[in-house]
């Protein structure tokens, strides 16, 4: 199923600036099953951090290897950084646009590292192996982790064995067999409070193992030894915030979909971690973890306006065959040719006549080459 999300393309934010900079980030890896390279991985390491705070560093960086008898580092090549702050309509609204390269709070910045093909020989311990990379800091006005100033950041990913139930011969990891599964959607990292929401970090796995999801522990940065939760040790939540409900309004986290829902009406930043789990012929192969600083706002009334700018209004595309009511889910065959339509209708007016702008992003791992988004 694709994840359709609506983006509403003008809300005022208003907000306190931060002192730190890191926000969140990720670790995957990609076997490659084709070219020169076959049979190597290509890892993949993603951070994303508050404009308002220093930079990251550009420099290679390298991602710390557990557990493997010969390696025990991977470089990891600076390839890109981009501006993901929230989108506005500066002419229709009067408000302006986030600027990653202005340092205007509330802009976020995603930088991307990548490593050149690299092998893996032999076969993960039972334990796995294990892939971090550590930095500080967090920020200091972070709502739901005790003493965030003094919090480090830990980015970490777990490759598992996977013993071939025809031979029961553990798979040596060289060549590479499996990928792991990658998050398609951009974090939301600025959500307005008073409106239910909901979301998903679309994960996907390209050899379609099966994905289980689940609230994961943010680390703090660690010394020697990857050893959690001795060291890094779990960063500690202010009550009543906790791992699984790190979120005001009654988080609720779908293990399948991998869906977030909820109802905030407290403003604040707040700490969150999602783990996946890839399963292969119900072994465990793989575990990545997002971790993503949520920025809840109390979002300002339509510009000259005391009208709430309330969320747009979407119909589901599909009719449930049971109970004939619509639904966003349906099944079709393999390779046959799939056509909906979703309508977003938003009923506020800019200055009482000025529509506003709606935007619909698609994403996901399972669309065909000649895929069309009209």
């Amino acid at each position: 199923m694709k994840k359709i999300l609506i983006s509403l393309l003008c809300i005022l934010f208003s907000f306190n600036s931060f002192s730190s900079h890191l926000m969140g980030g990720e670790i995957t890896w990609e076997c490659l099953k084709s070219g020169p390279d076959i049979g190597k991985y290509i890892f993949t390491m993603k951070v994303y951090r508050d404009c308002s705070g220093i930079t990251v560093s550009t420099t290679t960086q390298i991602i710390q290897v557990w557990n493997h008898p010969s390696v025990t580092g991977i470089d990891v090549d600076f390839l890109l950084q981009q501006d993901v702050s929230p989108i506005c309509d500066p002419i229709s609204s009067g408000n302006p646009q986030l600027n990653c390269a202005s340092s205007d709070p509330g802009s976020v910045e995603e930088y991307i590292f990548q490593s050149l093909p690299v092998s893996l020989p032999g076969v993960p311990p039972i334990e796995g192996w294990q892939f971090t990379w550590d930095n500080c800091c967090r920020n200091a006005a972070i709502t739901n982790i005790l003493n965030p100033s003094s919090a480090g950041f830990t980015l970490r990913a777990s490759m598992y064995p996977f013993v071939d139930p025809s031979t029961g011969i553990p798979t040596p990891a060289d060549p590479c067999f499996d990928s792991s599964p990658e998050f398609k959607e951009q974090p939301k990292t600025i959500l307005c409070t008073g409106f239910p929401f909901s979301y998903s970090h679309n994960a996907f796995d390209e050899e379609l193992d099966e994905l289980v999801y689940s609230w994961g522990e943010p680390l703090d940065d660690f010394l020697s030894t990857y050893n959690p939760p001795v060291d890094p040790p779990i960063l500690t939540f202010n009550a009543p915030y906790t791992i699984s409900s790190p979120l005001p309004g009654n988080p609720t986290l779908d293990p399948t979909t991998g869906e977030v829902s909820y109802n905030a009406n407290i403003s604040g930043n707040f700490v969150t971690c999602i783990k996946v789990q890839a399963w292969k012929c119900d072994q465990l192969v793989a575990e990545i973890y997002r971790e993503v600083q949520v920025v809840l706002i109390s979002c300002p009334t339509m510009p000259g306006s005391p009208v709430p700018n309330n969320p747009p209004v979407v119909s589901a595309p599909f009719l449930d065959s049971l109970t004939a009511l619509p639904t966003y889910d349906t099944t079709v065959f393999a390779g046959s040719l799939v056509e909906f339509i979703i309508d977003g209708i938003d009923n506020d007016l800019y200055n009482g006549n000025t529509p506003q702008e709606l935007v619909m992003e698609v994403s996901g791992g399972q669309f065909a080459d000649d895929f069309l988004n009209d």
